[in-house]
């Protein structure tokens, strides 16, 4: 009788720390579980999401200007970034944006920008912006803050330039000027002596004085120079 107690104990005892093992087992697994969840369910509501009107024109126009590229890089429809990055665009950037796509088709580059290319895009000038705003400079009829700066400060230098160099060198004042303009720092503020709608800068301010008071004949100190090398030379 003993031995049979003894048996149904040791049994009772097997079973009771095999359903505590079951328990435990299902306890360590269930922190992970709950922690792939919430990213489950941010994937379902990003595909979910539905597509703005103005977001679904914009993809449309650019898969119209790259047609199968544009879907091998981003698909038949707008997801992920690039709803944020469609809604946030205006008419004036996605219109800069559509002018970079086309200069780059033209100069061979037959796939489209990469999603970080788009968002410096939108705020990049293109090559036409560029070319127009050289020739206001160049005609002293400035349109904005940052073309005022550059007839101010650089005027001088780009009328000495060749054509081969001239539009390089403008790009890199104009984005010197860009880089001013965010720091606060452009300033365009013209001397008392010019009047306050001038575009005229203090190199002309100072050949026109010159002019005025010797005509066309070479600055004094220039001839100086100049008879002083002809010596040399004899």
């Amino acid at each position: 009788m003993a031995l049979v107690i003894l048996a149904k104990a040791k049994n009772t005892a097997i079973s009771s720390d095999s359903g505590k093992q079951h328990q435990v087992t299902p306890s360590k697994k269930t922190p992970g579980k709950a922690r792939q969840v919430p990213s489950q369910l941010a994937i379902q509501d990003e595909s979910d999401r539905v597509p703005s009107d103005w977001c679904n024109y914009i993809f449309g126009t650019l898969l119209s200007i790259y047609e199968s590229t544009w879907i091998k890089s981003y698909g038949g429809r707008p997801t992920g970034r690039f709803l944020d990055f469609a809604d946030s665009l205006s008419e004036e950037e996605l219109m800069r944006i559509i002018q970079h796509c086309r200069e780059r088709l033209q100069g061979g580059e037959t796939w489209p920008p990469i999603m970080g290319e788009l968002t410096i895009l939108k705020g990049q000038l293109t090559v036409s912006e560029l070319m127009d705003a050289q020739m206001r400079v160049i005609n002293k009829e400035p349109q904005s803050q940052i073309e005022k700066w550059i007839i101010q400060n650089k005027g001088f230098e780009l009328r000495r330039l060749s054509q081969t160099q001239l539009a390089k060198r403008f790009k890199e004042f104009y984005l010197e000027a860009m880089k001013l303009q965010e720091k606060g720092k452009l300033r365009t503020e013209m001397p008392k002596a010019l009047a306050a709608n001038s575009v005229r800068n203090l190199n002309d301010e100072k050949q026109e004085e010159y002019r005025q008071e010797h005509g066309n004949q070479i600055n004094p100190r220039i001839q100086a120079i100049l008879d002083s090398k002809k010596s040399q030379e004899q």
